[in-house]
């Protein structure tokens, strides 16, 4: 078992965001948990906290100049020194320098300073709305994360601006919780191989119509992309039109119940994933035939069929794919975590329905909403073990760290 680092040296690289006074905080934080912790910033940064600022709490002289008297080294010497870079705020045009290779002033040249020097790299974003889905933003993302890179997703809610919407920076005691979970080195905290299935299946019915849900996927975008953050390795098995996450490791599309069944089957038994989240809302039922004015077609899904008659369409039923995930992986000690959405049921009915998933499938948690709830504009989730009082999350972004939290036990 590798031993645990203790009071690793902290290199926080700052760019200038409005958030730059809330990430001054973590600096404090930092300083009193033990850690030496030494602050870099672009120039810009002046425009919202001072020198003198950061200075005084981190107690070491701020690097903000590659040019300086006497320190033209420091780049060098502060990649070497630290244990941990944390790039906290990270505005649009610091993540775009980065993937990019840009090093132009201290925080761009210190970080590809201490690129390959085998310590966690960190960013943690901050920016409006627009400029966080912007897509040269949105490849940058995607190229630190493939390169090693621990992204953590932007929250959502009211930005400076006045705006609502994704791309504030996650709040300190959050961000001080997910390094704090990198930095953990023990066996219990490696990083999991992790399989989320995302969206609802599609059943053919001819070339341009089929019967589906209205499974948008986005429960499982937030997971993938929460868990990523958190330092796993995450596949996201998903419908073409689902909601896709920013950050997972490798993506796979699926369309049909057949078609996720044998994408399940190739995953699972050649990947020896730790964990299953199994989000999707799969089709209870495939179309087996369709008869229209007494013509009968069983391969409808090749043609276009007329619209101008009476349709009848029958139905097989699918087998339930939740009850067949550990008899399709080669992981032996395979978890699953399955998902159960009711609609106006009332406690008795959730724990009926809960109970009854539990004796069909070998799962470790069952993940319950309501789609009253939803509706309502509340997308609380509960998750269930067995022998054990449910507990409860707010939303999406709270149920992945419940589920981190259970990958650690």
């Amino acid at each position: 078992m590798r031993a645990r680092m203790t009071r690793p040296n902290i290199l926080l690289l700052m760019s200038g965001s409005i958030a730059c006074a809330k990430a001054s905080s973590l600096v404090s934080e930092w300083v009193k948990q033990g850690h030496r912790v030494r602050v870099a910033c672009t120039a810009s940064v002046s425009n919202f906290i001072g020198r003198a600022t950061l200075e005084g709490l981190s107690g070491s002289p701020v690097f903000n100049d590659t040019f300086e008297l006497g320190r033209a080294m420091e780049h060098i010497n502060l990649a070497r020194w630290a244990d941990v870079i944390v790039a906290c705020p990270a505005s649009s045009n610091l993540i775009n320098k980065l993937a990019s290779g840009i090093a132009d002033e201290a925080v761009s040249t210190l970080w590809q300073a201490a690129w390959a020097r085998g310590k966690p790299m960190i960013v943690v974003p901050a920016m409006n709305t627009s400029m966080w889905n912007y897509p040269a933003t949105r490849e940058s993302v995607e190229k630190l994360t493939a390169w090693g890179i621990h992204v953590f997703p932007a929250a959502e809610g009211e930005l400076a601006c006045g705006e609502n919407g994704e791309g504030r920076m996650l709040e300190p005691a959050e961000i001080l919780r997910r390094i704090d979970r990198l930095l953990a080195f023990n066996s219990d905290s490696k990083s999991r191989r992790i399989l989320v299935t995302a969206g609802g299946t599609r059943e053919v019915i001819d070339v341009v119509r089929y019967i589906g849900n209205f499974s948008t996927g986005r429960t499982a975008r937030v997971l993938s992309d929460e868990l990523v953050a958190a330092g796993h390795r995450v596949t996201w098995l998903g419908a073409e039109d689902a909601e896709r996450p920013r950050l997972a490791t490798k993506r796979v599309s699926y369309r049909s119940f057949s078609d996720l069944q044998q994408q399940l089957q190739f995953l699972l038994g050649k990947n020896p994933y730790d964990l299953v989240i199994h989000t999707a809302a799969v089709s209870d039922y495939s179309v087996c035939a369709v008869e229209m004015d007494g013509n009968v077609f069983t391969d409808a899904g090749k043609h276009k069929l007329p619209s101008d008659g009476t349709m009848t369409i029958k139905l097989r039923p699918n087998p339930k794919l939740l009850e067949r995930i550990h008899e399709f992986s080669c992981n032996p000690n395979l978890r699953v975590i399955g998902f159960k959405l009711t609609s106006g049921a009332g406690k008795e009915q959730v724990t009926q329905a809960i109970e009854k998933l539990f004796s069909r499938s070998a799962l470790d948690a069952v993940v319950h909403n309501d789609l009253d709830e939803i509706k309502a504009g509340r997308h609380g989730f509960s998750m269930h073990r067995v022998n054990e009082k449910p507990r409860h999350y707010t939303d999406s972004h709270a149920l992945a760290g419940g589920i981190d939290a259970l990958l650690e036990n």
